[in-house]
């Protein structure tokens, strides 16, 4: 059984991006006009991306 972890989200003027969580994986999504990419995790992969992306968004921050 699926369950929706971020509905279908509008990031930009042509970008979108959805979680959905199914079994003992996270479904990640990224779509634009013109291209998309999906990408499933385990629980513990999940954990070290999400880590890894606010890492480097705190890097991006204190560059701003």
């Amino acid at each position: 059984m699926k369950k929706t972890l971020l509905p279908e989200t509008k990031i930009g003027e042509f970008l979108s991006m959805g979680a959905e969580l199914e079994g003992e994986e996270i479904g990640l999504y990224i779509a634009s006009a013109d291209v998309s990419a999906s990408c499933g995790f385990k629980f513990d992969e999940w954990q070290k991306f999400v880590e890894g992306v606010n890492r480097a968004n705190e890097k991006f921050q204190q560059g701003q």
